[in-house]
């Protein structure tokens, strides 16, 4: 990206800090400052990372966890019915385990239980015992739950969301430059503007000191010296509505950028200068390539390709769901006991002093698992909704793109026929006054062509400020804008992609 020197510009926009020719202010500035300040980007660039914390929410479903209990009994009892009941017993027990949920649904348990009981029956040597065991628990799901797709459908979910994410942020990007870009080109287009009724207001100006000399020798009527006033009094008027228009457009370009204008100043114009319009049109692009551009760089339709992809994640993880529930368990463990001691039945559990082992199957299914079916289902047609949703999003980019592209053809042929009807216009000008100088026009006729000089000059204005925001347009829809200002999504500030 071009360097914006940030900085520098924030002591540029501080108009009292600068002598006046150093105040102008470039394209790439005004782009530069956007992609920095511009709030609506500050926004949209969250967003990518609020969806990136969401992929790690679901990746953490296959973290190993972590678990631990303790628990102590103590019960008394007064009289007992022989002496093989205890009227005091004392039970402790610790667990402690990890737990790891693997891609295809597999849930592994490895885990350590320490017992101990105590107790004061008559019958018994010795009423205290200590165990240990260390055991493994495999629970795999063969039906519902079973698979990669249906265990990581949701995490796959999270990362085409986050991909959605990263396209709308594209769009915003997108959409804020070219908003920039039309609105600096705004300012110029009302700059040049006011530039004109300055000048026009200068030939009122001679043409009135002309035509009072005139009246002053007889050659012109006081008529006359009324109708170069009032030529003169609408010149005024038509700086002040440009200067306020000027002033609108700017503040429009410094939201833009994120500025906030000098709250000290209180002038309706600017005194920052803009590049001035271009003059040159450029070749009017391919239609098929800007089309193809179109259909390959389209955030919207990228976006809504992610979307698709989440639905159809969500009506994988439906499918799942019709089926019943049938899990098979599996469990061993290594055990220990001691009477006295509670590292000696740690030992023993470590030396496989004992054993165990167990398989089975668990079953579980709704009564004809409506809901599941429902849900199912509905996730088809939701699917089937985003795919529609798609196809016309299409329709709306190709309608966008062919109104683009004929607007910039036809608006290419209103500025060389704007070019011709200002050199037209200013011929006739001259031409009245120098009738009206030799007597053979009356002074109405030279102010007549003076107006249409003016409205010629500011169409010709208008109609360059159109091709440059058909251009806009056009690089926008075709993915091109960022280009045009040699502007990389790489280089972008904040980058949700470049964090990664």
């Amino acid at each position: 990206m071009r360097s914006l020197k940030p900085a520098l510009l924030g002591l540029l926009l501080a108009a009292s800090l600068l002598p006046a020719e150093d105040n102008f202010l470039s394209l790439d500035q005004a782009i530069g400052l956007s992609l920095d300040k511009n709030l609506a980007y500050q926004m949209a660039r969250l967003n990518p990372e609020i969806a990136r914390e969401s992929i790690i929410i679901q990746e953490a479903a296959f973290d190993f966890e972590l678990f631990g209990s303790g628990r102590v009994a103590q019960s008394e009892q007064t009289t007992t019915f022989s002496q093989v009941t205890a009227t005091s017993s004392d039970t402790r027990n610790w667990v402690a385990g990890v737990r790891k949920r693997l891609a295809y649904g597999t849930s592994v348990t490895a885990q350590t239980n320490l017992d101990r009981r105590d107790s004061n029956a008559g019958v018994n040597t010795t009423n205290l015992s200590q165990s240990a065991d260390f055991s493994v628990s495999v629970r795999q799901p063969l039906l519902n739950g079973f698979g990669k797709d249906a265990n990581t459908a949701y995490l796959e979910r999270s990362r085409s969301a986050y991909q959605a994410a990263i396209e709308t942020y594209r769009q915003a990007v997108q959409q804020i430059v070219a908003q920039t870009e039309i609105s600096y080109w705004a300012v110029a287009r009302w700059q040049e503007q006011l530039e004109l009724a300055k000048s026009s207001q200068e030939v009122a100006d001679a043409l009135l000191n002309e035509t009072r000399e005139r009246a002053r020798v007889g050659l012109a009527t006081q008529i006359d010296v009324l109708q170069a006033e009032a030529s003169k009094a609408e010149r005024t008027e038509e700086i002040i509505s440009t200067t306020q228009s000027l002033g609108d457009a700017f503040d429009l370009l410094l939201t833009y950028m994120g500025v906030i204008p000098e709250a000290e100043s209180n002038a309706l114009e600017p005194e920052y200068k803009v590049t001035p319009l271009k003059d040159n049109s450029p070749e009017l692009p391919d239609y098929m390539q800007i089309w193809n551009m179109a259909l390959q760089r389209d955030p919207n339709l990228a976006a809504q390709q992610a979307v698709i992809e989440q639905r159809e994640w969500e009506r994988l993880a439906a499918r799942s769901a019709t089926r019943p529930t049938l899990d098979l368990v599996l469990s061993g463990a290594y055990s220990g006991i001691d009477d006295e001691d509670m590292e000696t039945a740690i030992d023993n559990a470590v030396n496989r002093d004992g054993e165990s082992w167990a398989i089975g199957f668990e079953f579980n299914m709704p009564w004809s698992m409506r809901a599941g079916k429902a849900d199912y289902r509905a996730a088809e047609k939701r699917l089937q909704q985003e795919e529609l949703r798609y196809e016309e999003l299409k329709q709306i980019l190709s309608r966008q793109v062919r109104s683009a592209w004929r607007g910039l053809q036809a608006v290419q042929q209103s500025v060389k026929a704007a070019q011709l009807t200002v050199s037209l216009q200013e011929a006739a000008f001259e031409r009245e006054k120098t009738k009206y100088n030799e007597g053979l026009s009356a002074f109405r006729d030279v102010l007549e062509a003076q107006r249409d000089l003016d409205q010629a000059r500011i169409r010709l204005l208008q109609s360059k400020y159109n091709q440059l925001e058909s251009e806009i347009e056009l690089a926008r829809l075709s993915g091109f804008i960022l280009q045009r200002h040699g502007v990389t999504e790489e280089d972008l500030p904040g980058d949700p992609e470049a964090q990664n």
